[in-house]
């Protein structure tokens, strides 16, 4: 039996929808995790953005939410919200194991991918050995390196707004951790598969005991014939993990639900950080079902790339430069301060992306549904011209 989102949440009641709604601090889509600078007016930003009304572009977020099926699976699982997770977890964990063609012991959960870039750097850094990343590039990482009093070694964007591969992988050298956004937030861009496995093996020569996590949350979504995912890699190479999220092409940012793959030694440095059942019986059933189900992810996928070329198109008839994009989003260079154009375009009723710093004039624009972005496009005519 099929069943909407509307009915979904209706079946829930008054009480069972607000603890959907509920807002959480490690919500990834959302990107407060660890936001220990600014922490009010992030949090501020996001609910202006949550207002009635409003268009919200503004956090890389599914506009369309779950699959049908997916809802049904959690509407389910309801009867078992009395027990402890374990099956459920063994369930998803043998379901994403069998989409990639590895094992369980392959795969580890948590409480959307947020927990795991906590844990990697809790796990596999400390003062003495650094972490890596891009700048810019999703920052929870970092930010919660900082926290702990890890270094951070932060390498600029190149030319092209990529990832800047080879002089990341020279400030490797003696890091506990080097974090590979591919694609890349906020920029968009993305390595291909040469490009990543000759990265990993110039960290390996240069840094034998440094892993790579390869983030690839919007993996789905990539065009480029030249890009392929890192699992193969975290395979064979006990340095190496992958981290998946069911907040993008799955639609599921609100209820939390992400995972590592690796081999076994390598989960295993990680496994004690992990909160143990920390993904829900309604995360587990949905995202069991929406992991292997191909039809929808092809149906998000041709969604939004028309309505990512719709975005493009506008902007760039505009006269404004956007740069290539494999993800759910465009990084947009209006040629002004983004910080006061995102409160000029709230008021207008759209919430854009925030600053990301060095690209102070970059603007990030999630894509929504087709309609949204026409709207969006519209209400942000004035505000460009």
């Amino acid at each position: 039996m099929s069943v909407s989102r509307r009915a979904f949440l209706a079946s829930l009641g008054a009480g069972g929808a607000g603890v959907l709604a509920m807002p959480l601090v490690s919500d990834r889509g959302r990107e407060a995790l660890f936001a220990f600078q600014s922490t009010t007016g992030r949090r501020a930003d996001r609910m202006a953005a949550a207002a009635p009304g409003i268009v919200r572009i503004d956090s890389n977020e599914n506009p369309n939410g779950p699959g049908a099926r997916v809802l049904e699976a959690m509407r389910a699982a309801f009867a078992e919200a009395n027990r402890y997770p374990f099956k459920y977890e063994e369930d998803l964990r043998a379901a994403i194991a069998k989409t990639h063609g590895i094992k369980s012991e392959n795969v580890l959960l948590s409480c959307g991918s947020g927990e795991l870039l906590r844990v990697t750097v809790q796990a596999l850094t400390n003062k003495e050995r650094a972490l890596v990343v891009g700048s810019p590039t999703f920052e929870s990482s970092a930010n919660f390196a900082k926290f702990l009093g890890t270094p951070v070694r932060a390498i600029p964007v190149d030319a092209k707004l990529r990832l800047d591969l080879a002089p990341m992988a020279d400030a490797s050298k003696g890091a506990g951790l080097v974090y590979v956004c591919n694609p890349n937030n906020p920029t968009a861009s993305v390595h291909g598969k040469a490009a990543v496995q000759q990265f990993i093996e110039q960290v390996n020569k240069l840094s034998p005991e440094t892993t790579v996590l390869v983030d690839e949350a919007y993996h789905e979504y990539v065009d480029d014939p030249s890009y392929a995912t890192a699992v193969p890699l975290a395979m064979a190479n006990p340095h190496v993990i992958v981290l998946r999220t069911m907040s993008k092409v799955f639609g599921m940012a609100g209820v939390r639900c992400g995972y590592a793959i690796g081999r076994p030694e390598t989960l295993a440095k990680l496994g004690p950080w992990i909160l143990d059942s920390g993904v829900n019986q309604l995360a587990l059933a949905g995202a069991a079902v929406a992991v292997a189900d191909a039809a929808h992810i092809a149906d998000e996928q041709k969604k939004n790339r028309e309505a990512k070329a719709f975005t493009r198109k506008f902007f760039e008839g505009a006269g404004f430069f956007v740069a290539p994009s494999d993800a759910n989003f465009l990084m947009v260079d209006i040629k002004r301060d983004v910080k006061q154009f995102k409160s000029d375009a709230l008021k207008k009723g759209v919430a854009v992306g925030r600053q990301f710093p060095p690209l102070n004039n970059h603007l990030r624009i999630s894509v929504g549904t087709m309609a949204e972005m026409q709207k969006a496009t519209e209400s942000l005519k004035s505000l460009l011209a």
